[in-house]
C-alpha cells in the first residue's frame, strides 16, 4: 500500500522525509491567510488568482506557481483507495487554512475511491521536530471520517465566502459540535484546533475603532516603547503575542510595508522614509537588521483616537471577502461580529 504524507511546508516536509516512514511527502505550500482565495472547484480559476496575487507580493515567478500548484493538486488526486494518505497539520492559522483546503478536496473524491485517510495529533508546531519524533505520532494517527471531511468542505467554503458572515457561522458551529480543543482533551476528536484557528481569521479583519488588524495592532503596539529593528519587532509583535507562531516572515515584511503606505504611514524608519518588504531572491539580512518607528498617526491610531482605514484607505483580501474603501467588513471584538461599512458618494 502507498502512503502519501501531506504537510504544511518545506521545514515539515524535510523532517517526515528523513523520518524512516514509509511513502511520498507533499508540502502544501500556500500563504492561505494572504490574497484573494475563491472556492476552487474551478481550479484554473483558483490558480490564476493565487498565482497573480503571489507574482505581485513579489515571492515568486507567476508561471512556476501556476505549475506547483497543478503539480501539488495532482499528486493528491492521484491517490486512490486502496492506497492511504496522512495528514500532518500544526494548530495555527496557516495550516488549519490549508487543512481546510485538502480536506474539502478529498471530500470531493467519490467515496468508492476515496484513500484511506487519518491525521496525526499535533498539538505541536512540526516544522522543527527531529526526524525520530515524527514516528511517535504516526503511531498515534487517527481515522478521518466522512463528518471530518463535510466539515472540512463547509470551513472551506465558509472561509472563501464573499462574506465573513459564512465563516462567523462555520466558527459557532464548530465551537459547538467539537468540544476538545487539543487532541490531548479527547483521544478520538480529529479537528480539535479548528475552532480557535478560524476565529483567528476573523480577527485579521480592521478592528471597528481603529481599522487595524489584529497583526496590524501587535505591530504597532510592540512598537509603542520606541523604535527597534525589523528581526526583533518580528519576534515582539507575533511570536510573543500569538498562541500559535503562524506568520512567515515574508507575509510580515509585507504587513509592516503596507503599514508603512497611504497618506498617512503608521511605521515608517527613523528618517521617515518607507519600509519595503524584500523580494524574492534578494538577501534579506539587511531588511531585517534596520530600525523602523511608530508615527505619531501610529500613536494616535493604537489609541484609538483616529482610524487608519478613513485615513489612508484600504484594498485587500482576506479568504473570498475583499475589502475597499468604498465597502468592508469591520471585526468588532466585543460583540465578536462582524460589522459592515458602505461609503456613499
Amino acid at each position: 500500500m502507498f502512503t502519501l504524507h501531506v504537510t504544511n511546508g518545506d521545514f515539515a516536509a524535510q523532517g517526515l522525509a528523513r523520518s524512516g516512514l514509509p511513502g511520498d511527502v507533499l508540502a502544501w505550500r500556500d500563504v492561505l491567510h494572504d490574497g484573494p482565495v475563491p472556492l476552487d472547484d474551478h481550479r484554473p480559476l483558483f490558480y490564476a488568482t493565487r498565482a497573480r496575487f503571489l507574482a505581485e507580493r513579489r515571492w515568486a515567478n507567476e508561471a512556476d506557481i501556476v505549475q506547483d500548484l497543478l503539480d501539488r493538486d495532482a499528486r493528491l488526486d492521484g491517490v486512490r483507495a486502496p492506497d492511504a494518505i496522512v495528514l500532518w497539520f500544526e494548530p495555527d492559522l496557516y495550516d488549519q487554512l490549508q487543512l481546510i483546503q485538502v480536506l474539502s478536496h478529498l471530500w470531493q473524491c467519490p467515496a468508492a475511491e476515496r484513500p484511506f485517510i487519518s491525521i496525526v495529533p499535533a498539538d505541536l508546531l512540526l516544522g522543527a521536530l527531529p526526524p525520530e519524533k515524527f514516528r511517535p505520532l504516526y503511531d498515534l494517527r487517527r481515522s478521518i471520517t466522512d463528518e471530518d471531511l463535510a466539515r472540512g468542505r463547509l470551513a472551506w467554503e465558509a472561509f472563501t465566502s464573499s462574506t465573513p458572515e459564512a465563516l462567523l457561522a462555520a466558527v459557532e458551529g464548530f465551537a459547538r459540535s467539537i468540544p476538545a480543543r487539543t487532541y490531548a482533551a479527547d483521544d478520538h476528536e480529529r479537528l480539535p484546533h479548528l475552532t480557535a484557528a478560524l476565529r483567528r481569521a476573523l480577527e485579521e479583519y480592521p478592528d471597528a475603532e481603529t481599522g487595524l488588524s489584529r497583526s496590524e495592532r501587535q505591530i504597532c503596539e510592540a512598537l509603542m516603547p520606541g523604535a527597534t529593528t525589523l528581526g526583533k519587532l518580528y519576534q515582539m509583535s507575533h511570536h510573543v503575542s500569538e498562541s500559535w507562531v503562524w506568520l512567515g516572515d515574508w507575509s510580515f515584511a509585507w504587513y509592516v510595508e503596507r503599514l508603512g503606505e497611504g497618506s498617512r504611514p503608521l511605521v515608517t524608519h527613523p528618517n521617515g522614509t518607507r519600509v519595503l518588504a524584500p523580494t524574492s531572491g534578494a538577501d534579506a539580512r539587511l531588511f531585517w537588521e534596520r530600525t523602523v518607528t511608530l508615527t505619531p498617526f501610529g500613536h494616535d491610531v493604537v489609541r484609538a483616537r483616529a482610524d487608519s482605514v478613513a485615513e489612508n484607505g484600504i484594498d485587500r483580501w482576506i479568504g473570498g471577502v475583499r475589502l475597499t474603501n468604498a465597502a468592508h467588513w469591520r471585526w468588532d471584538e466585543r460583540t465578536q461580529q462582524p460589522i459592515f461599512r458602505e461609503v456613499t458618494p
